[in-house]
Parts: C-alpha cells; sequence; structure tokens
C-alpha cells in the first residue's frame, strides 16, 4: 500500500499550490492579455506665445482609432489660417498628471470601449473645463453599442450643465467658416452636435459624426470607411471653427 501513502502526499502538495493561484477562467470564456501601455514622454515646453491641441489618452485607451486624426487637423488648421502660434507636433495628456491644464484643446477619440473614468479622473477632468479648458469628443460610430455609456460619462463630468443639442447659429458654426449644415456620419451619423456651457461658454462638444475619420484618412480612403462623412471640406472646416473657437472662449 505504500503507493497510496505517495499519492496521499502528491494530493496535498497539488492543492497546496492550488491555492496560491488565481482561479482559473471558465472553460470557454477568452481571457485578454493584459495591455501596458508606454508611458507618456513628458509634456514639451512650448515657446513663447505657442499653443498647442493636446490628445487624451485613457487607461483603456491606446491611441489606434484615427491616430493621425489630431497631427492632421493641427497641420490643416495651420495650412488654412496661416496662424503661426500654433505648435505644429501632436501632445499626448492623460488625466494621471495636471499636464493637460497646460493646453486649452483637448480631443478625446471615443475606443471601442467605454469611457470608465475614476472619481479622481472625473474630478480632474471637470476642474479642467471649469477653469477655461475646452474638451472635444468625437465618436468612433463603429461602435453604437457605446453610445449610451459615453452620454453618461459626459454629463458626469459636469451634473449641473445639460448635455443638450448646440443651435445652428451658434458662434461654433459662424467663425472663421459659416456652416450652415452639419453633414452626419455614414453609420448612425446626426444633423447635430451635442455639448455642454457653464456661464454662456461652450466647455464640451460631443459629436456622433466621426469627423475624426476624415481628419485622419484625409482624401486617402474615401467611402471605404463605413464611418466616414461624406464631406472632407466640412470636416476640416468645423475642425478650423473648433480650434479657433476654443483659443478665443
Amino acid at each position: 500500500m505504500r503507493w497510496l501513502g505517495w499519492l496521499t502526499i502528491i494530493v496535498v502538495v497539488v492543492v497546496v499550490l492550488a491555492k496560491g493561484q488565481p482561479p482559473a477562467p471558465p472553460l470557454g470564456e477568452a481571457v485578454a492579455p493584459e495591455e501596458r501601455l508606454e508611458p507618456l514622454p513628458p509634456a514639451p515646453k512650448l515657446p513663447p506665445h505657442t499653443v498647442a491641441i493636446a490628445r487624451l489618452r485613457l487607461r483603456e485607451s491606446t491611441l489606434r482609432v484615427d491616430p493621425m486624426s489630431d497631427f492632421n487637423l493641427i497641420r490643416n488648421v495651420a495650412e488654412r489660417t496661416g496662424w503661426t502660434h500654433l505648435y505644429p507636433h501632436r501632445v499626448v495628456v492623460s488625466l494621471d498628471t495636471d499636464n493637460l491644464f497646460r493646453f486649452p484643446l483637448l480631443i478625446f477619440v471615443s475606443e471601442h470601449q467605454p469611457m470608465n473614468l475614476t472619481p479622481a479622473e472625473r474630478e480632474r477632468l471637470r476642474r479642467y473645463l471649469k477653469g477655461g479648458g475646452f474638451l472635444f469628443v468625437s465618436e468612433c460610430s463603429a461602435k453604437l453599442r457605446l453610445r449610451p455609456e459615453l452620454r453618461s460619462e459626459l454629463q458626469a463630468l459636469l451634473p449641473e450643465a445639460k448635455l443638450r443639442p448646440i443651435p445652428p447659429d451658434h458662434p461654433i458654426y459662424r467663425v472663421p467658416y459659416r456652416i450652415d449644415r452639419l453633414v452626419p456620419a455614414r453609420r448612425g451619423g446626426k444633423t447635430f452636435h451635442e455639448g455642454m456651457e457653464l456661464d454662456g461658454r461652450l466647455v464640451l462638444v460631443y459629436s456622433q459624426n466621426a469627423e475624426e475619420c476624415s481628419w485622419q484618412s484625409w482624401r486617402w480612403t474615401g467611402p471605404m470607411c463605413a464611418c466616414l462623412p461624406p464631406d472632407f471640406d466640412y470636416a476640416f472646416r468645423f475642425g478650423v471653427n473648433l480650434v479657433y473657437y476654443a483659443l478665443t472662449h
């Protein structure tokens, strides 16, 4: 019966080792590998009288959705306006530090997962908006199921302000370009933007028309992208107005 004694010892060892391990996932359940984001480089020291547009990266965000949209917008704004005080390079910030307070305009392109802000992140972004900052949130229209969650996160930033449609005669559609009609995205787009105001100042614009998809493509993908607004010129004219409003209000 010596084998029975050895078998008992083996079973005890296996049980002890298993207690120190995390529980195994249920059979058939896919487990996504943990993705470690590279730390952001330090925010650049801007030359005097220079302003920069920053892109917001969240904890879950990898900037894979339209990754060059903000850079192309900056370049196009400079070409269309001749502004020389606009920083020509992209800047990426997170909600881990106060670096975002150095930039008057943040662009957040929603990815394929919810926004999921922590209370500390929400409070930092709230202070940014109340202190004079401006946030443009553009939704990736390929994931319409995330729309309700994104709206609730945006509303939670400023409970005292209502997320509501921006009227067509708002200054953001009048200077420098006059925009009389918004071009909706081909998939689930809208003929309006929504926004939030504090003391009469628009501090947040939420778009479901994927203008950033046009900024990313810049005449290269054409109608192949289902989210793409059909009018590139509209998307960039709106982008110029967006930057102008953020820098002058």
